[in-house]
């Protein structure tokens, strides 16, 4: 009886021994994982602290290239008075913003170890303890430019912000950062398109007596159903539409010559020409054809490209080009009506504008917007100054003289934008832009992010 009684004690022993131990192992695997969590937490708070260092440095940068823009925008818009000033092109005065805006941004973040410095301080006293910006020689601001000598991009690269948490053992991340630029429209219109003087979607046909044309000039095609008998001696053959020249001296001054058809040249001399530092002409082929009592020839002080064997470079900017052109004329099926700003006593406009759903005929000089989806016949001795724009066939009868004016051409869309006179041109002609300054969706974008666990 003794021996059972010391059995159950020493049983009873045992249990709570096995008891004891049990509860010391449950409260150890306790003790780590509370560790662990809080060694976790540590960690997530010093990533989010670097994340948080990363937003207010961004926003920093965001504030500094916002009035960047701005203030170089204020300097240029007055060099770009669309009434008066054709000194400067769109183009132009792109280039000089890019250029302000990127000095203006660099004079702000200064140079060197002034760039950490300054990031450093967007960081505050507040919500970014033990969060620093590192200075480091890796530190730079970069700007990118083309071939042209045009900024295309522009970066502040491997900013080092590191969190001194002995604790987290220290965390450290590797930032760069990508400025954008906001796009700035100082002429009113689109001063790429209003390069052109005259645009025919269907094709040029060009007769009389001598004539000229100044500006850059596109000629669509047409399919061989859609023949007229009226063009037929012009000699178009294969393709249909393009340029065709018939009988006449023709004299062209272009940078840029777009013919979707051939260059029919029948009886007639023509000189291409550029009108400023290059000629580009595409088209099909030049064909030469020999009238009844004049011979057919040309001369051609540019580059001819051919479509249909154009090197992809080549290619490229043709498209480019072509693209552009139907981006303006995919809206002239849309005008409802005919309107004539002479006719409009209350247009206040200086330029005149006349658009029209049917077939316009120009009988006298004319400078402004001409626009329509059909057909445009000038008759002879008439001279054009400005743009032409017609989703159809061009016919051209005799001594006309066609030039280009951008100047004409803003000044009739900016009086559209300020006063809203009449019938408004620009909402029938595709890519038309209005001036101002607007932001980019993102002025810095983070990127190449690299993390560690050392502070250095």
């Amino acid at each position: 009886m003794r021996r059972f009684h010391w059995v159950r004690l020493y049983a009873l022993l045992l249990m709570i021994l096995l008891f004891a131990t049990t509860v010391f192992a449950a409260v150890r695997g306790l003790l780590y994982i509370y560790g662990e969590s809080s060694r976790q937490n540590r960690i997530i708070r010093s990533v989010q602290a670097l994340n948080n260092a990363s937003d207010r440095i961004m926003r920093g940068i965001t504030d500094i290239a916002r009035e960047a823009g701005q203030q170089q925008y204020d300097q240029l818009v007055e060099l770009a008075t669309v009434e008066d000033d054709s000194r400067l092109s769109e183009s132009d005065l792109e280039y000089y913003f890019r250029r302000g805006y990127v000095n203006k941004v660099k004079d702000a973040l200064g140079d060197g170890p002034q760039i950490c410095d300054k990031l450093d301080s967007f960081l505050g006293e507040d919500g970014a303890k033990q969060v620093s910006v590192i200075n480091s020689e890796d530190t730079v601001l970069e700007e990118e430019k083309d071939d042209d000598g045009n900024t295309i991009s522009l970066r502040i690269k491997n900013v080092m912000i590191a969190c001194d948490n002995p604790e987290a053992g220290g965390r450290s991340e590797t930032i760069s950062y990508s400025i954008q630029f906001p796009d700035a429209v100082f002429h009113a219109g689109n001063d790429e398109l209003f390069k052109y003087c005259l645009i025919a979607g269907k094709g040029l046909y060009i007769t009389g007596r001598t004539s000229s044309f100044i500006g850059d000039i596109y000629a669509g095609d047409h399919t061989p159903e859609e023949v007229r008998e009226a063009e037929i001696e012009y000699g178009e053959t294969g393709t249909y539409g393009g340029i065709n020249i018939l009988s006449t001296q023709l004299g062209i001054r272009s940078d840029r010559i777009i013919s979707r058809g051939d260059i029919n040249i029948n009886g007639s001399f023509v000189v291409f020409d550029a009108n400023s530092e290059s000629l580009d002409c595409y088209a099909q082929r030049i064909n030469e054809m020999q009238g009844f009592s004049k011979k057919a020839q040309y001369t051609l002080e540019g580059t001819f490209h051919q479509i249909q064997a154009m090197r992809e470079d080549e290619l490229t900017g043709y498209l480019d080009a072509v693209r552009s052109v139907e981006t303006a004329l995919s809206d002239l099926k849309e005008i409802p009506i005919y309107y004539d700003s002479e006719n409009d006593v209350g247009y206040a406009g200086r330029y005149r504008k006349l658009v029209s759903d049917k077939d316009i005929e120009i009988r006298n000089d004319f400078t402004g917007i001409v626009a329509t989806p059909a057909n445009v016949i000038i008759h002879k001795d008439v001279n054009f100054e400005g743009i032409l724009l017609c989703g159809n066939r061009v016919y051209m009868m005799g001594n006309n003289n066609i030039v280009a004016n951008p100047v004409v051409a803003r000044s009739v869309i900016a009086s559209e934008i300020k006063g809203d006179y009449g019938f408004r041109i620009m909402d029938y002609i595709g890519g038309m832009k209005k001036p101002g300054l607007f932001d980019p969706e993102y002025y810095v974008v983070p990127y190449n992010c690299v993390s560690t666990n050392q502070l250095y």
